[in-house]
């Protein structure tokens, strides 16, 4: 059913025989005429299949003076953001505050002083219809915020149930669809969150939502990282679309937040939202683990992280120091020279054992290498002949590396 902002602005379009369209003051595009008037350019179309605008359409926006506008303006055309024809913005305004743009295409037929007219009279409709959705929409958000802080309490499962069913009874969130969980940090380490990162991881995670399909997502910012409660079955996100636009989120986070290493990691599927912090915990696993080395992505899925998969199931104050085996400990204990023979070993065992593959990668000579494997059975005590010896270091140097003893 349409809203009745949407029913407004095709009326008023159906009027003028003109492509409009109304975004809030962030430029979330809120509704836009269903009826094309005419020709349109790539901002217009990229804004309507995406339900936002591109990059460089908000300097170009507030760069023409939006904020300040107390009145209707033509920004200048802009090839580089697809703005290639000519267009009338009016700012939104209730008691002075800025609630939004209505935007008018006109190309290379300005608006008419009556037809300018019947746009500033719709103003004010426009402006109620506006506060009291947005009123609303922050009402329903806040409350599905607090829902999902409820559904990831680890230790608490009536919480949970009853978090679960809470989204579901006061349509917050769609019934009877497999959900997943992303977890998005900016930092190794996950630091808390600085105030201006909260701020601008918040508003990407909208800008997000906004594009996809109503009660099928929820983000909520924590301490140290984003959260997303995601319907598996959106169709927005399906397939590869779900990775590139995450991939999207962390460009924009790279780009807005200057000195940051955005990640994020994505839980598996779960069909009962009772469980969905089963999903959060591997996300969480997954974006921690997506620092680690080279084989992993900036988005990260938890069903490619292997034997890291495996060790996340151990409880996190278990990993430490002392999980790994003595002999290795002693190793990484050994300076810059234990830290080469680390090295070795790695490449030794991530090779199953092939003396020439793992001399390449270490672009060392094969007796280099056989020198450095016996001098490593010395420090650690262990047979490399042995298949229990190398399964022992190896798992070691995978937890050496998730608790940050070893880094790339």
């Amino acid at each position: 059913m349409a809203t009745e902002l949407q029913r407004l602005i095709d009326g008023l379009g159906r009027r003028l025989q003109r492509n409009i369209s109304v975004d809030d003051w962030r430029l979330h595009q809120l509704a836009f005429s269903s009826h094309e008037y005419g020709a349109v350019d790539r901002l217009r179309e990229q804004s309507i299949l995406k339900r936002d605008v591109p990059n460089g359409a908000a300097d170009w926006t507030f760069g023409a003076g939006a904020k300040t506008a107390q009145g209707p303006f033509r920004p200048p055309v802009a090839p580089e953001i697809g703005a290639t024809m000519q267009r009338l913005c009016v700012p939104i305004r209730h008691e002075g505050v800025l609630l939004g743009f209505v935007w008018v295409l006109e190309g290379d037929d300005p608006l008419t002083d009556q037809e300018v007219e019947a746009v500033l009279a719709a103003l004010d409709t426009i402006a109620i219809v506006i506060q009291r959705d947005q009123l609303t929409h922050e009402l329903h958000k806040s409350r599905a915020r607090g829902l999902l802080r409820d559904l990831v309490a680890p230790d608490d499962a009536r919480a949970r149930e009853h978090a679960a069913a809470e989204l579901i009874d006061a349509d917050l969130f769609v019934a009877s669809e497999p959900v997943i969980a992303v977890v998005v940090t900016l930092h190794p380490g996950e630091p808390a969150l600085l105030d201006g990162e909260r701020n601008v991881l918040e508003g990407w995670l909208e800008r997000i939502g906004a594009r996809l399909l109503d009660r099928r997502h929820v983000s909520l910012i924590r301490r140290d990282h984003g959260l997303m409660l995601l319907s598996e079955k959106d169709p927005l996100i399906s397939g590869p679309a779900k990775l590139s636009l995450l991939e999207e989120l962390l460009a924009n986070l790279g780009r807005d937040l200057s000195g940051i290493d955005p990640a994020a990691g994505v839980g598996e599927p779960v069909r009962d939202l009772r469980d969905f912090y089963r999903s959060y915990q591997q996300a969480e696993s997954a974006a921690r683990v997506s620092r680690l080395g080279d084989e992993f992505g900036r988005v990260t899925p938890f069903d490619r992280l292997g034997v890291y998969g495996l060790l996340s199931h151990i409880p996190p104050e278990e990993l430490t120091v002392h999980a790994l085996p003595p002999g290795l400990r002693r190793l990484l204990e050994a300076g810059a020279k234990g830290e080469q023979l680390a090295d070795t070993l790695e490449a030794f065992l991530e090779h199953a054992g092939d003396v020439q593959a793992a001399a390449e990668k270490l672009f060392i000579h094969r007796t280099t290498l056989y020198y450095r494997l016996q001098r490593i059975e010395e420090y650690t005590g262990a047979q490399l002949a042995l298949g229990e010896d190398r399964l022992a270091l190896h798992l070691g140097l995978k937890i050496a590396r998730l608790i940050g003893l070893r880094r790339d």
